[in-house]
Formats: structure tokens, sequence, C-alpha cells
């Protein structure tokens, strides 16, 4: 296969993406509007997207193939760490809102079995 057709199919592929790095991106600008939670994982998105094109950019051009794969094991470790990132401050996000939540409504426990209200 030549590298012209390669090139072509590298290019639609990671346009093809941009239904994931394009909200991602717009989630980054919109900064304080987001939840804690959303930047991190956008980070992470536009992360393996660039890491992804990054790759195969390198596959393209003459490159030592050990290098290649440094780039890539790099990259998909900078996404593991985002995506980590972004779900503990997910539960962080989860547990603040149950408390908030919790403080407004507390929560009820029934009696113990056989017994009624009324009595």
């Amino acid at each position: 296969m030549s590298h012209g057709v390669l090139a072509v199919g590298v290019v639609v592929l990671l346009a093809s993406g941009n239904v994931w790095y394009l909200p991602a991106y717009i989630d980054l600008r919109a900064g304080q509007d987001r939840p804690r939670s959303r930047r991190p994982a956008a980070a992470a998105v536009l992360t393996g997207w660039g890491s992804a094109t990054l790759t195969m950019l390198l596959l393209l051009m003459p490159v030592d193939p050990s290098t290649v794969a440094l780039v890539a094991v790099t990259c998909t470790a900078a996404v593991g760490f985002l995506t980590v990132q972004a779900w503990l401050r997910r539960g962080q996000e989860q547990r603040e809102e149950e408390a908030r939540w919790s403080a407004l409504f507390p929560v009820r426990t029934a009696g113990p079995v056989g017994t009624t209200e009324d009595e």
C-alpha cells in the first residue's frame, strides 16, 4: 500500500473523531461553567486523539519503531492518568451532591416491623 493511501486513511479516521474531540474542546473552553470532573475527562479525550495523531504521523515518517512505541506508551499513560483523575473527581462530586440533598431532605427510617405511626 502506498503512503498516500495510508495518509488519506489516517486523515479520514482522525477527522471522523470530531464527535469526541470537539465536545471535549468545548468542555475545556467552558471552564467553570462545567463540573470539575469534566475538565480532566475532556483533557483525556484530547490527549488520546492528539496521541493517535502523533503516532500515526510518526508511523508515516521514517522513524525508529521503538521511538513510535515509546511515544504511544507515554501518551497512553497520560490518558490513563487523566481518566483516573476525572473518575476520582466525579466520585467526590457525587458524594458532595448526596450530602447537600441529604441535608435538605433527611432520610426517614422506618420503625420496628409491626408498628404503625398512628399508634
